[in-house]
């Protein structure tokens, strides 16, 4: 008798068993060439993540899909400019990525000198910069504008670097960097590889390493705003006339501060995606980590590259703190801190995080324990 019980169990619990998991979501889809022709072989990945796979013989491909929310799924093809396509937890199946012809990078192959002043404007002097190799300088190729003394970067071919101190191979489908003596700007499509382990302590050197860098970022910030923890995690914000000013008032209730206005006015509302809120504010930010993360030594970057002035001993004199404000007022970010792609750039900052540069980037699909 007890044996029939516990079959009639099996049969009850054999359909939920079976069952796939409803939480599970997958990517799909195909790429095609510009005439419609499915390209095999072609190396498909999530902007900015570990996470990739290949075409079959049919062009499809399918994969999980990363924790945050929204995303860019990419597609490489020798003969083909890599293409980009948006798309979120809710809507990543049944995707064409159709490729395009591809673009040659005009300018000047980088000498000695010139490979040198990249190096120091894409790396800068963060914590974990002076142990990267870049294994393509040969693709890089620059234009110089004298009138604004402007330098710009593009490339002919993946941009390959290695960082041993995160444990990373860094690949970015076409990079392109540029800017001045003020500040440097990159784009492209990012994919990481993760670095094999030689010795038993590697992992765990990689993973010290990773937390110290995610400590007081940027993505650090959103994720402790959207899990309610922004004085458990030790930021503080307060919303100022602009970079440099005094604060005002908290923007965060949970920081028990109230300003002038009394109750503080929330820079985080509801959005109704799953997982997702809407940052909002006209104006000012000034955000401060005060815990132990972050680099100390980014001040030696504002002196190599921004000439002293009144903003730059402001900055310099403002450790570990960022100011930012909304070109559009408002942007959405998920709970893991990533900020939704939008067409014009959600944030404009001046300070701490200015100054994080591909030695600092970690993919999206890694998050502390």
């Amino acid at each position: 008798m007890r044996l029939s019980s516990r079959l009639f169990s099996l049969v009850l619990l054999l359909p939920f068993l079976l069952a796939p998991d409803a939480s599970a979501r997958q990517i799909a889809g195909q790429v095609v060439s510009p005439d419609g022709q499915p390209i095999e072989g072609a190396t498909v990945f999530v902007d900015m993540t570990t996470m990739q796979t290949s075409t079959d013989a049919d062009g499809r491909f399918s994969m999980d899909t990363p924790a945050h929310y929204s995303f860019e799924v990419v597609a490489v093809a020798p003969g083909y400019l890599t293409t980009g396509m948006r798309t979120n937890q809710e809507d990543c199946r049944d995707m064409t990525i159709t490729m395009a012809e591809p673009i040659e990078a005009a300018g000047t192959p980088l000498d000695d000198d010139m490979l040198s002043f990249f190096e120091l404007a894409a790396f800068s002097y963060t914590r974990f910069a002076r142990d990267i190799e870049v294994e393509t300088p040969e693709v890089l190729r620059h234009n110089f504008d004298e009138a604004n003394n402007a330098i710009t970067v593009e490339t002919t071919g993946p941009f390959v670097f290695s960082n041993p101190a995160l444990g990373y191979r860094v690949t970015i489908h076409d990079f392109r960097m540029g800017g001045n003596a003020v500040g440097f700007g990159w784009e492209g499509y990012t994919l990481f590889e993760p670095m094999v382990a030689e010795k038993s302590r590697d992992e765990r050197n990689w993973n010290k390493n990773r937390e110290t860098t995610y400590e007081g970022s940027r993505r650090h910030f959103l994720a402790a705003l959207m899990a309610g923890e922004m004085k458990k995690q030790e930021w503080a914000a307060w919303f100022v006339g602009g970079p440099g000013a005094a604060e005002d008032h908290s923007p965060v209730k949970e920081a028990d501060l109230k300003g002038i206005y009394g109750e503080p006015m929330p820079i985080l509302y509801e959005d109704d995606r799953p997982g997702v809120g809407r940052v909002d504010w006209a104006g000012w930010v000034r955000i401060q980590y005060f815990g132990d993360g972050g680099d100390g030594r980014w001040p030696e970057f504002i002196d190599r590259h921004w000439p002293v002035s009144d903003l730059s001993e402001v900055l310099a004199s403002e450790m570990h703190v960022t100011f930012v404000e909304l070109p559009t007022y408002q942007a959405f970010v998920d709970d893991t801190g990533v900020i939704l792609p939008s067409e014009e750039p959600a944030t404009r900052e001046l300070g701490y995080w200015t100054f994080f540069r591909l030695a600092d980037m970690l993919p999206l699909d890694w998050m502390p324990e």
